[in-house]
């Protein structure tokens, strides 16, 4: 078939503000190593196993840019913005999308930085799905965020990141069309 130009974009925010949810067990210095180490076993995860495919850090973070052009990636600095509801990861996704969307990229993966453990085979089962010109898959984590986010073309509808945001990718894809 046809090859798919794809664009894997992990958006990763300042390691300083990553985890918070682990701010009750954790002091901020181990927040950031676990946020860094997920980062990098990540980045390394795709870097060894999906050469062939473009990978896309957005941030704001100059050590996050760092370490991400230590592994080939290329990084999209996150545009800054006065008000806060246009900053966030749904800023950043929309923006990654956009730049995908003008350079030619077919679909974009969205996968989040410090995402816990990627498995191999659900990665190739996603990977190897077959995708419809305009479509949408969402596979959701187990508090009914989003784990992972596959968009064809990148911007085919908006992000909606956050709290029960599988259903909301969901309900944004069928509102698309």
């Amino acid at each position: 078939g046809v090859v798919m130009k794809l664009s894997i974009v992990i958006p990763m925010k300042n390691p300083e503000c990553s985890k918070t949810r682990l701010a009750k067990v954790l002091n901020p210095g181990e927040r950031k190593r676990l946020a860094l180490y997920l980062f990098e076993k990540n980045l390394s995860f795709f870097q060894q196993m999906y050469p062939q495919h473009n990978l896309l850090v957005v941030t704001a973070s100059q050590e996050i840019q760092q370490i991400a052009e230590s592994y080939g990636a290329e990084v999209l600095i996150e545009e800054q913005h006065e008000e806060p509801q246009q900053s966030g990861l749904n800023a950043a996704v929309s923006q990654a999308a956009r730049y995908n969307t003008e350079r030619g990229f077919d679909s974009q993966l969205v996968v989040p930085g410090d995402i816990q453990a990627l498995d191999l085979g659900e990665m190739e089962t996603l990977l190897n799905h077959r995708v419809a010109e305009r479509s949408v898959i969402v596979c959701p984590s187990y508090d009914g965020g989003t784990n992972a986010l596959m968009t064809t073309p990148p911007d085919v509808m908006p992000f909606c990141f956050g709290p029960n945001s599988s259903r909301k990718h969901l309900l944004a894809a069928f509102e698309a069309g």
